[in-house]
């Protein structure tokens, strides 16, 4: 009787310990680089409505530089539906929907400062006829010319087109969408100190619709020539009615990929296969995000899975939505850095520009881990040369996964930085712990000291349920992350 409630005892033992944890086997192929981002890759925005609030940011926070400035080199893209109600004037006198010269000087003196560069979405409604009204929009550009601000900022016209008719607006065709870049083009390169400033577009939504497909495809065809890049906004669900175990639904996963390939798709049907594609506003849930979700660490999940599949399937850019105020805002109303902005200031600091494939196996469809891997970033981190970064998550709440690498890197020293939640075990929590440590800013313009855990050669990683990862193999010795 004793033996068998002894065997009893050490099979729920063994059975309750192989439940909590799924071993995860991960293959790194460094011999081929399948996308180089851009060094810009992880950017951020500004929402233009938010110029119907006066005063509504202080651009000269020493705090609120710092936290720009860490998170360089950027795009500060300003847009979004407001943009295309926007009236341009010289007015210091700021009213809704009038955005100023003092406005756009304030813009250029913070991203100038800080490393990133502008991005302004201009209002694509003003009409004449069957054309783009230019005339506003010339007065703010001859302004951007005189005060030489051109050389450090690109343009876009118009947001989500394919909405205008749901909004009201004036509804317009791919050609007339096309038509109004090419004369923002013609107006630029009238103005010597704005020759050379860019344009990026059409700013439209998910290019898997029937709606949108046309507008992406045509637009590309008539601007191609001269586009920096083709701009998409994505959004997994509606985040007003999302809860927490929205965020951390695996079944997302598969969202993006599919958006992106048919972006790209499209682009290489086109007349112009090489136009790179960026996402100029992106985020978890559109609608302004989640009331107290968005701003918490269960946000990160799908945060960093964009992250890693944008650049992962061929995406060069990612504009974060938003950068201040909002749900979903990367810093609070006191300029505190919420959960997705430490994860976006480790990735910058961490993650390079080249990236290879990853594959995992021994995992549930759909996956509840994730992990990507890039070269290092050398020139943000004291990291040398050849190293590599990998980056996991695990939203499973029930299982640790632990994670063996194969390969040349199973017999590698590595360095880990586990993020978790402040509050153990709560995804709901307003601040991160790195390593157990709670990250939080020092000073205004200082940011914390992250230390590494080092981990001996040919260790498993346990990866606990709902926390994710950085791991850094600094002597990887990959040649072309040399």
């Amino acid at each position: 009787m004793l033996l068998n409630l002894l065997y009893l005892a050490i099979f729920c033992t063994a059975s309750s310990s192989s439940l909590s944890t799924r071993n995860v086997p991960v293959t790194i192929d460094t011999n081929k680089v399948i996308n180089i981002v851009d060094n810009r890759f992880l950017s951020y925005t500004i929402d233009t409505s938010t110029y119907k609030w006066k005063n509504f940011i202080d651009f000269s926070s020493p705090r609120l530089r710092t936290l720009m400035s860490q998170l360089s080199p950027a795009v500060l893209r300003v847009g979004g539906t407001s943009a295309d109600g926007l009236i341009y004037n010289e007015t210091t006198r700021l009213r809704k929907g009038i955005f100023t010269w003092d406005n756009i000087t304030a813009l250029i003196k913070v991203t100038k400062s800080t490393n990133a560069r502008l991005i302004f979405d201009l209002n694509q409604q003003l009409r004449k006829g069957n054309e783009w009204n230019s005339t506003n929009a010339e007065k703010l550009i001859k302004f951007c010319s005189k005060m030489n601000y051109c050389n450090s900022m690109d343009w876009e016209l118009g947001n989500e087109p394919e909405w205008y008719k749901r909004d009201n607006r004036t509804v317009l065709t791919p050609q007339q969408i096309g038509d109004g870049y090419v004369k923002l083009r013609s107006i630029l390169r009238r103005y010597a100190n704005c020759k050379k400033s860019s344009i990026v577009g059409p700013a439209v939504g998910r290019v898997t619709s029937y709606l949108i497909k046309p507008i992406f495809r045509g637009f590309i065809n008539i601007t191609g020539s001269f586009l920096k890049a083709a701009t998409i906004h994505h959004y997994y669900f509606a985040g007003p009615s999302a809860t927490k175990e929205t965020y951390m639904n695996a079944s997302y996963f598969a969202d993006l990929p599919n958006l992106i390939g048919k972006a790209l798709s499209l682009i290489k049907a086109s007349k112009y296969p090489g136009v790179p594609l960026w996402f100029s506003e992106t985020s978890t849930g559109y609608g302004s995000g989640t009331a107290n979700v968005s701003d918490r660490f269960v946000s990160g999940f799908l945060w960093l899975e964009k992250l890693g599949i944008s650049a992962a399937r061929g995406a060069k850019v990612v504009c974060r939505q938003i950068l201040y105020r909002g749900n979903y805002a990367l810093i609070d109303g006191k300029l505190n850095p919420n959960p997705d902005y430490w994860f976006s200031w480790i990735h910058k600091m961490l993650v390079g520009q080249k990236v290879f494939a990853v594959n995992l196996t021994g995992l549930p469809t759909p996956p509840t881990t994730r992990v990507y891997a890039h070269c290092t970033n050398t020139a943000r981190s004291s990291y040398r040369p050849g190293a590599v970064t990998v980056f996991a998550l695990n939203v499973d709440t029930i299982k640790n996964s632990v994670l063996t690498f194969n390969g040349p890197f199973a017999n590698q020293n590595y360095e880990s930085y586990l993020l978790e939640p402040s509050v153990s075990g709560d995804v709901l929590s307003k601040s991160v712990n790195l390593n157990g440590q709670t990250l939080t800013m020092p000073s205004d313009e200082t940011m914390p000291e992250i230390v590494p855990v080092n981990q001996s050669a040919g260790s498993t990683f346990a990866l606990p349920t709902a926390t994710m990862a950085f791991l850094v193999f600094p002597k990887a010795n990959i040649q072309s992350c040399q």
